[in-house]
């Protein structure tokens, strides 16, 4: 389904140029961020909310308003000469996600699924010039969780709340979420259960589609009969229109055995 709100998150692409005390502020689902160009030095200034599931989004150059009186954290960056253009880009977090559907998903043996996530995203704040990193934010406030067997064999990652969907017009629209793709396809003898997926998104691609609608890499995943992964796939996204352009480049290159087990993916 094509989503209307999507088009506004195209402006995204535009620099942010900022005069001598002018405000640019951007509200991106649970976070408002608020950039300030002082004298000498740029002052950024952000709060987030606990609704994950807010799906606000508000861009604003100049801002004309008024500072909520909570805001919770500022930095600073100084800098000797003009500041350049800016550019807010987002992105995809550092450490994979690890997303629980609302119901447990079942793969039965022979059988070929499709699951639709919504991947939360950051923000990088960056010169648009040289492309030096000034800061990045995370859009919601992230937990960290371990996803393994045990404490010596697994990951430390995100845990958020993160919708899952066999169809992608079921997930909800969110403008700082990404659609994830999942193919699974159970070539063993034994029903694979999905109670918590693994989102590897070091290692994805994140895509702005023409629509507006961010999008990632396509995971594509083969269980062989002994239910190891016979075969991860990475791969440009095949959802929407297909007129993708690419936002932020994967984080690490792919490891030649990323999972070995289907439990390292999905439990």
């Amino acid at each position: 389904m094509i989503r209307e709100q999507a088009q506004e998150l195209n402006i995204l692409q535009n620099p942010v140029d900022l005069d001598l005390g002018e405000i640019f502020h951007l509200r991106y689902g649970p976070l408002d961020l608020y950039l300030e160009r002082a004298e000498s030095q740029l002052r950024l200034r952000w709060m987030t909310s606990q609704d994950f599931m807010d799906s606000s989004f508000e861009y604003q150059l100049p801002f004309k308003g008024m500072f909520p009186e909570n805001l919770l954290s500022e930095k600073r960056f100084a800098f000797t000469g003009k500041i350049p253009p800016l550019k807010i880009l987002p992105c995809l977090g550092e450490k994979p996600f690890v997303a629980r559907p609302e119901t447990p998903f079942m793969i039965l043996p022979g059988e070929k699924t499709s699951i639709y996530l919504s991947t939360p995203m950051s923000l990088r704040i960056m010169d648009n010039q040289s492309h030096q990193i000034i800061d990045e934010l995370p859009v919601i406030e992230r937990t960290k969780t371990w996803f393994g067997d045990s404490f010596t064999s697994g990951q430390l990652c995100f845990f958020t709340h993160i919708h899952a969907a066999l169809k992608e017009d079921e997930l909800p629209f969110r403008p700082h979420r990404a659609l994830t793709l999942v193919t699974i396809e159970n070539r063993s003898k034994k029903t694979i259960q999905i109670k918590r997926l693994k989102i590897p998104a070091p290692y994805l691609t994140l895509y702005q589609e023409e629509r507006g609608v961010f999008v990632t890499s396509t995971l594509n995943v083969k269980c062989d009969i002994k239910g190891k992964v016979k075969e991860l796939k990475i791969v440009r996204p095949s959802l929407g229109d297909g007129k993708n352009v690419q936002i932020f480049p994967p984080r690490e290159a792919l490891p030649s055995s990323i999972f070995k087990s289907v439990t390292e993916l999905m439990r």
